[in-house]
């Protein structure tokens, strides 16, 4: 997924964020928004990257490690062709992503870890590392893939649509707009059969007023909505993961399961 980014909370119950109803949570935006800027938090980054190459301890946690299989074990497909991932950190489920798509686009915001990303997967000629802030990365994103690396005649072409799309452990660092743009950029983006991909840590992270429970309520009322959009190719809710720690959904651009696709039923 994009970076699997936890903070650093106290681990205990009490900083568990109950679930609340979608009401509460558009009632609270106005709150939420003067508590978070919608400015990139730079400063808090770079402070968790300065002299840390796994601030969040990808590469040693368990706790990572089986997050990260869980989220690769739950996709409805083995392969895809054009894939997104939203908040790389230093690459490492982008590694692991490589291996199930033609062709992949990784996006952080940090220059160190954009840079990590990039030396880990160095030698992957269909994956692109890009740095920019979402959602404004995503919104001049075709200019940016081929800025960052000029396509050669052996290089998939990568194009701003994809059937796969990961967005991990990044939207609650934004403001509740920026949010709702990057669902807006998902329902515009992920093709017909596509796979959304979120998960998010589920306990409140200091100085930032979303949560992955706020965040995860959010895209529920809004695939919900847009599937009583007769315009709209209904987002379907395929499964969905609550753990204690975390939250995982997956939402496929199809109505078929993975059984109906392999002519199971």
């Amino acid at each position: 997924m994009t970076h699997t980014s936890e903070p650093k909370p106290s681990m205990n119950a009490d900083n568990l964020v109950d679930s609340i109803d979608y009401a509460k949570t558009v009632l609270d935006d106005n709150s939420a928004t003067k508590c978070q800027s919608s400015a990139y938090s730079e400063s808090y980054f770079d402070a968790l990257y300065n002299d840390n190459t796994d601030p969040w301890q990808y590469q040693t946690r368990w706790y990572e490690k089986r997050k990260r299989d869980i989220c690769l074990a739950i996709l409805p497909q083995s392969q895809y062709n054009n894939t997104i991932e939203l908040g790389c950190g230093n690459g490492v489920l982008s590694e692991l992503l490589a291996k199930r798509c033609r062709a992949l686009v990784s996006i952080d915001g940090n220059e160190r870890a954009v840079q990590l990303a990039k030396e880990r997967l160095a030698e992957l000629s269909h994956v692109k590392v890009i740095q920019g802030v979402v959602p404004n990365r995503l919104l001049n994103l075709k200019e940016a893939i081929i800025e960052a690396s000029p396509l050669s005649n052996d290089t998939p072409t990568i194009e701003p649509a994809f059937d796969l799309i990961v967005i991990s452990e990044i939207l609650y660092y934004l403001s509740p707009n920026d949010i709702d743009t990057v669902i807006a950029w998902t329902q515009q983006n992920l093709v017909i059969g596509g796979t959304l991909l979120c998960c998010h840590w589920r306990y409140a992270i200091d100085g930032f007023a979303m949560t992955g429970e706020t965040v995860h309520q959010r895209l529920h009322h809004a695939f919900n909505f847009a599937n009583n959009e007769k315009h709209h190719v209904a987002f379907n809710h395929q499964s969905q993961v609550i753990d204690d720690d975390f939250l995982l959904d997956i939402w496929q651009r199809s109505p078929s399961s993975v059984a109906m696709q392999e002519n199971l039923i």
